[in-house]
């Protein structure tokens, strides 16, 4: 083999080497130590201006097996941010945004875990009449924000258990007060 042939081997390995390296760094400076300083670190890269983090109403810490589910409130809309941990830490893996206003649900399929998040908000004017969520026949757990906001989430593995999807909305005495 050639000089020429092994400097361009040499030259070509480093620079795949040093690639690798600055991946890695990169990849270690985007998890985070904990759930809080991921989501701090979310808050900052999406909400850049300061009226924008003043926007920003109450949030809680929900953790549902191992992701933690982070919902917020920005003006008359609720989000929720899914938080997992990795080999380097905290990362965000998921994000939805719905209007605190009307009937709707979101689903989200990590393929990796094989698991399913169906999700929704409670609507502000039944909001403070729910006391638990059926969906399909199975309750769903409620985060209250406040007490004019709330979400509720589910997680399952069976996709069938989502298939014609039904929602209950029931009071404190088993009354249907809405369903989707």
């Amino acid at each position: 083999m050639g000089n020429r042939k092994k400097a361009t081997i040499i030259i070509g390995t480093s620079i795949i080497f040093i690639y690798v390296i600055f991946a890695i760094i990169e990849t270690i400076n985007l998890g985070s130590k904990t759930v809080d300083e991921a989501f701090e670190k979310y808050m900052n890269s999406e909400f850049k201006t300061e009226v924008a983090q003043n926007a920003i109403g109450n949030k809680e810490f929900y953790r549902k097996g191992k992701p933690v589910f982070v919902p917020f409130e920005v003006n008359d809309n609720v989000s929720l941010v899914l938080f997992e941990k990795g080999v380097f830490g905290w990362k965000r893996t998921y994000y939805s945004n719905n209007s605190n206003e009307g009937y709707s649900y979101s689903t989200f399929v990590d393929e990796l875990n094989g698991e399913i998040l169906l999700h929704g908000v409670i609507p502000k004017d039944i909001v403070t009449e729910i006391k638990a969520i059926n969906v399909n026949g199975n309750e769903a757990d409620i985060v209250m924000l406040n007490d004019k906001t709330g979400i509720w989430l589910m997680m399952n593995d069976n996709k069938d258990n989502f298939n014609n999807i039904k929602i209950d909305f029931i009071d404190e005495v088993g009354n249907v007060v809405a369903e989707m």
